[in-house]
């Protein structure tokens, strides 16, 4: 066996390993068992005998006890799937003996890369995967040349490079073909969400600070809305505080209406709405961002539910990478009702309240007591994200105000909040993102966890008003070759992971241009046109295929083989060889005393001497022979 076939095993079967490790879901307890595949890879390239087959059929029995056990103990069938390929491809790597074993192998690596598609969404997979299909159509070429005894008389490099690429072409056609639902297949996600801060109902005071410093991407969007002014993308509104802790009383939900697609809470007007196209990354927390005020969303994947405070929720966290659309009318004012529980306040905030009646004495109106209050804070206290806890009998609220007068954004909302309640206007503090950094290699914005906020809505003038009393901040940018990564990486979300229905349709459209109905039919009914688009696309995709097959089917037979197909389908119209099991011989039999026997005598003279006698066929010899069938395609 070449030591290239061999070598070409033992990458397919690491990268199917490695592809499952690289996703960060396995369990390296489960999976131990996978560090064998290294040993036995590497005696088998040396050329060692196998190992006993008392010893693989009793590490095969431990192997499915072990997988029998995670499957009851854990009830997740899919990461014990997963933890037995492991086991498996370490145990075959012991046990190679026959080329079926070598196709158990291609088999299990390609399974392998099919449950890691599922457990990561990274750009890098992609790249593992054209790996792994290039180096699985070398070792199917090669395994075809082995068994047909000729693979040292024949040129690999042609047919791997341009099955290789059919094979890649034909599966971005089916990936573009196939039909695509709201939900996957496979049940639950296992990719595991990032954790994020704020947005689960509950905030301890103090635990922004620790999310500030973290530059992971939460989402990506596609939007204008930069040019109009500052982006608040708002996550949850919370009314109740304990001194620790802030809450939200409000745990009822409602079921936003849906009609023609998106969810509204009432009409509005498209044309004065921004449009935010969000793909937010899989996170442990069920909240829609966006902009203030959302008027509509739209997305296929779930229902949206809302609050009384005009937060808005997925029923279920987003496990998965979701994309959906927010159309917000740009406002830093909500319409609303200002109910009790927004001046509820902890005990012993007699000293914060005095505060607040100093600063806004010289107010008139609600707006401007709470403008002089966000302009105290503002002015007067330091942002940073060092900050030490207090002693045990001073609250942390009270040692920022009069002690350190140090601290970031949830320390100012959480300070401005507390004194619009001792004065008497009702006040609630809002968790979400603000800003973000506009990716001009990919024309969006990119949300992370280090631009986690908390600000203020004050209920002024019959609305909610939003009021910032966080100081400004200078902002470290990331380098250019972040940025490029990160545009790639939105590509791969949005073309990829991302790739709906729409996108099918679109593609449908645009290939189906030459035979778009003329105008005159644009009053028919819309199915008709759509009809016809998803019709002149499949023709399009079926003829690429047929491209393709034809292609395979001549690589197959070869040049001797394909000549000797084309004479038997002229003869057949002659009513000569009709049987599929007509032989050479027969032939000759069959074609006596015709005008054509010398010259078919011939060509299969040559046919059989270069098809069975494995000579290679000289330049001279491939003239003759294509010669032959020309004259004789002449004379029948």
């Amino acid at each position: 066996m070449p030591i290239g076939y061999k070598i070409i095993t033992a990458v397919l079967a690491l990268t199917g390993c490695g592809g499952l490790l690289f996703t960060g879901e396995i369990n390296p307890l489960m999976s131990l068992g996978g560090i064998a595949v290294l040993p036995g890879y590497y005696r088998f390239l040396k050329g060692r005998r196998h190992a006993p087959a008392f010893a693989v059929g009793l590490f095969s029995v431990l192997t499915l006890f072990v997988f029998l056990f995670e499957s009851y103990i854990s009830g997740d069938v899919f990461l014990a799937v997963a933890h037995l390929t492991i086991s498996f491809q370490a145990i075959k790597s012991f046990d190679l003996k026959e080329p079926w074993d070598h196709i158990q192998v291609y088999f299990m690596s390609l399974l392998q890369l099919v449950i890691a598609s599922e457990l990561t969404y990274s750009v890098v997979f992609g790249f593992v995967f054209i790996l792994f299909m290039i180096l699985l159509v070398t070792a199917m070429v090669l395994s075809h040349f082995m068994k047909e005894g000729k693979l040292g008389n024949v040129a690999i490099k042609k047919p791997v490079y341009i099955i290789s690429a059919l094979t890649l072409v034909l599966t971005s056609l089916i990936f573009i073909a196939i039909p695509r639902t709201s939900y996957k297949f496979l049940g639950k996600s296992h990719t595991r969400g990032i954790k994020v801060t704020g947005f689960s109902g509950r905030v301890d005071f103090g635990s922004v600070g620790a999310v500030k410093l973290d530059p992971t991407v939460i989402m990506r969007i596609e939007t204008d809305a930069d040019k109009y002014g500052p982006l608040y993308w708002r996550g949850v509104a919370l009314d109740s505080f304990d001194g620790v802790t802030w809450k939200n009383s409000d745990t009822e939900r409602s079921r936003v209406p849906r009609g023609d697609g998106e969810f509204a809470w009432s009409a509005y007007d498209r044309n004065s709405a921004v449009e935010q196209k969000i793909y937010l990354e899989p996170i442990d927390s069920d909240v829609v961002f966006g902009l203030a005020d959302i008027a509509g969303i739209r997305t296929d994947s779930f229902a949206v539910l809302s609050d009384s405070a005009k937060a808005v929720y997925f029923p279920r966290k987003a496990s998965r990478r979701v994309q959906y659309t927010v159309y917000s009318l740009l406002r830093d004012e909500l319409p609303g009702t200002a109910q009790g529980r927004y001046l509820q306040l902890p005990r012993g905030m007699e000293k914060v309240i005095g505060l607040a009646v100093s600063v806004a004495s010289r107010g008139r109106t609600d707006g401007q007591k709470a403008y002089m209050i966000e302009q105290h804070l503002r002015e007067n206290y330091k942002y940073s994200l060092s900050v030490s806890n207090p002693p045990g009998d001073r609250s942390p609220l009270e040692d920022f105000l009069f002690v350190s007068k140090t601290g970031y954004c949830e320390h100012y909302a959480t300070a401005m909040t507390v004194m619009l309640r001792g004065i008497g206007i009702p006040a609630r503090i809002l968790t979400g993102f603000y800003g973000g950094e506009k990716n001009l290699y990919g024309g969006y914005i990119i949300v992370r966890q280090s631009d986690a906020h908390t600000w203020v809505e004050a209920f002024v003038g019959g609305k909610w008003k939003r009021f910032d009393p966080t100081p400004a901040v200078s902002v470290k940018h990331p380098s250019i070759p972040e940025l490029v990564l990160d545009a790639v990486k939105m590509s791969w979300t949005r073309y990829v992971v991302g790739f709906s229905a729409s996108d099918q349709l679109n593609i449908l459209r645009t290939l189906s241009f030459p035979f778009t109905l003329p105008k005159m039919y644009k009053f028919r009914p819309l199915f008709i046109r759509e009809a016809a688009y998803v019709v002149s696309g499949i023709l399009v995709l079926l003829f690429g295929i047929y491209l393709g097959l034809k292609y395979l089917r001549r690589e197959k037979y070869g040049f001797v083989t394909l000549q000797y197909m084309e004479l038997r389908s002229m003869l057949k119209k002659r009513g000569i060889g009709k049987a599929v099991s007509t032989t050479p011989g027969q032939i000759r039999k069959q074609i006596e005393r015709s005008a054509t026997q010398r010259l078919i005598e011939e060509f299969l003279m040559i046919y059989e001497k270069h098809r069975f006698g494995n000579e290679r066929m000289s330049a001279s010899v491939r003239e003759r022979y294509s010669s032959l069938l020309k004259q004789i395609k002449k004379m029948i």
